[in-house]
């Protein structure tokens, strides 16, 4: 068994699942205040970054495997043992706490009925699509009407957790802050090189961009991901053009997307904000990506929209090759635009706050 534990360089706290502070410890233990983020998820780039524009602590508690829903039972009781001893041990006033999975912000609610603390569920869009939490909805909907506010990441969604009687905000991610190590991504720098970024998840259209062929000669397309998941039917068709690069360490993926000419990145489900797309737009880098109304309306500039059939991305990536100058200096003009924008979208997020009755003493001072 091997135990993970991640935070942001604002913090770098540690997680122990030994012993676990019976209630009455919790109701005694008023909040030091100030506020922390808290996932269950050792992926997600979104409360990285969050944590990091905000200066605030991220704290990231997981156990055993990631995406491995046989051994979810014994990691989400580890996982609960580890939330609430950590809660006891730094009592912030104010949790910003993910989900999925409902059930770490299960644990936050139980912390915030013990003490005088407060929350904020960042519910991510697989929390209300994705088939696997349909029948953990009711839960949520019960969840999101005792935080303080939840966060959703496009309109769509914000009209939904309102219709559920709870307070909600639209906070999209903030730009990720991509950095370029020694650990380089070996790119032929004579081709033209396409970052395809994937998980092989349920929501992508994984057959169809692996049966691309119609390329640019000089294009190269490097799909990341883990490609184990990829059917041996698949892998048998690929283009030569086409390379499955496999699970890629952090920093050898970050050079991956700055050191590319373009990125493409595509789901099949609506109201879904791409993480890869905040990675292309921090990179500077030209974006393929799918046609939806929540991505049209937040990715404009230096980006283009396929349908998500294998025509559709040809066609997208043959215009992507043709239109490259024009699209790299749209999305320069982009990324200067969504930073400021996110800025004062989270200046009016911490205002909301205090509208709603959260103390001034747990919210951050942004500069």
């Amino acid at each position: 068994m091997m135990a993970a534990n991640a935070s942001s360089r604002m913090a770098d706290q540690e997680t122990v699942a030994d012993g676990l502070p019976a209630p009455a410890d919790l109701r005694r233990a008023e909040p030091q205040r100030g506020m922390a983020l808290l996932t269950w998820d050792p992926a997600c780039r979104r409360s990285v970054s969050m944590a990091r524009e905000l200066g605030v602590p991220l704290q990231t508690i997981h156990y055993l495997w990631y995406r491995r829903p046989w051994v979810a039972p014994l990691k989400y009781a580890l996982q609960t043992v580890a939330t609430l001893r950590w809660l006891h041990s730094n009592r912030p006033g104010l949790v910003v706490v993910q989900s999925p999975p409902p059930f770490a912000a299960w644990v936050v609610w139980l912390y915030c009925r013990l003490s005088s603390a407060s929350f904020v569920i960042d519910a991510h869009t697989g929390l209300f699509l994705e088939p696997k939490w349909r029948a953990f909805l009711p839960l949520s909907r019960l969840l999101m009407r005792s935080a303080a506010l939840t966060l959703v990441t496009n309109e769509a969604l914000r009209v939904r957790v309102q219709a559920w009687g709870a307070n909600a905000f639209v906070l999209p991610d903030p730009l990720p802050d991509l950095v370029q190590s020694d650990d380089r991504f070996p790119l032929d720098p004579t081709h033209f090189n396409v970052a395809a970024v994937f998980s092989f998840y349920e929501d992508e259209p994984v057959e169809e961009v692996l049966s691309v062929r119609h390329l640019p000669p000089d294009m190269r397309v490097y799909v990341t991901g883990d490609s184990t998941r990829v059917p041996e039917r698949l892998r048998r068709r690929l283009s030569p053009q086409v390379t499955l690069t496999g699970f890629l360490p952090r920093a050898r993926f970050d050079s991956l997307i700055l050191s590319c000419d373009a990125v493409v990145v595509l789901c099949t489900r609506p109201h879904t904000l791409l993480c890869g797309a905040y990675e292309s737009v921090a990179a500077g880098k030209p974006l393929l990506t799918s046609h939806s109304d929540a991505m049209r309306a937040y990715f404009r500039g230096g980006t283009l929209f396929t349908d998500n059939s294998t025509l559709g991305i040809e066609s997208g990536l043959a215009d992507l090759y043709q239109r490259r100058a024009a699209l790299e200096a749209e999305m320069r003009d982009a990324r200067r635009r969504l930073r400021a924008g996110w800025r004062r979208t989270c200046v009016q997020f911490l205002i909301e706050l205090e509208r709603l009755g959260i103390s001034s003493d747990d919210l951050p001072r942004l500069v």
